[in-house]
């Protein structure tokens, strides 16, 4: 009788433990697939591994020690006393002199030799610029108190006549010539008369002037 509850004991057993490893099994098929999740830092390819080159520190130079000379042998002579080095003397540096400015000498004062004085003027003929300016006002003058004379005319008188005057500044005639008679004493006369009364239009010099002036007697 103790052996067939231990039977059904492990029977139940062994059912339980179907089931239980088939729902496992049904479960995990039922579940997707996941993908493959590949970290890229884990694996890394032959090619793309470098090799790291050691990082050595640059040689400092190496100098050579100097080298000194050997200090120099001395000889020693037996007989010979040695002879002081003669002592030079070296003749001090002269002191700098102050540099003089250059002081330029002042050019040469031009001295120019005095000019000249212009030439005077050439003196004034007042005569000749007197007549130049007045001859034909006083000879208009004359003929405005032309009048020919009545005897001359009926006995039919012709010529001309040259008389010269002087005329002061102050316009009063005097020293009146016939420098050339017309040849007839009526007609001569006349002219110098005509001269007198006129001599109160003429204009007036700076000074005393000599005049010469034709008078012509014509019959129309």
């Amino acid at each position: 009788m103790t052996i067939r509850p231990l039977g059904v004991s492990l029977l139940i057993h062994l059912l339980a433990l179907g089931i239980f490893l088939f729902l496992a099994t049904s479960n995990t098929l039922k579940k997707p697939p996941q993908p493959l999740k590949i970290h890229i830092a884990s694996f890394v390819t032959p090619a793309t591994v470098q090799k790291q080159v050691p990082i050595l520190p640059t040689p400092t130079p190496i100098t050579p020690p100097k080298q000194t000379p050997p200090p120099p042998v001395l000889t020693s002579k037996p007989s010979s006393s040695p002879t002081p080095a003669p002592v030079v003397s070296h003749p001090a540096p002269p002191s700098p002199q102050p540099v003089q400015p250059i002081v330029q000498a002042p050019a040469p004062k031009v001295i120019e030799a005095p000019k000249a004085p212009p030439p005077p003027p050439p003196p004034v003929n007042v005569e000749k610029e007197f007549l130049n300016a007045h001859l034909g006002e006083i000879r208009g003058q004359l003929l405005q108190n032309f009048k020919y004379p009545k005897m001359a005319q009926k006995l039919k008188m012709q010529g001309e006549v040259k008389v010269s005057f002087s005329l002061s500044s102050e316009g009063s005639v005097d020293n009146i010539k016939v420098v050339e008679s017309s040849g007839f004493d009526i007609l001569d006369e006349d002219a110098v008369a005509l001269i007198q009364k006129t001599a109160s239009t003429f204009p007036k010099p700076s000074k005393s002037v000599r005049i010469t002036v034709p008078l012509s007697y014509v019959l129309r």
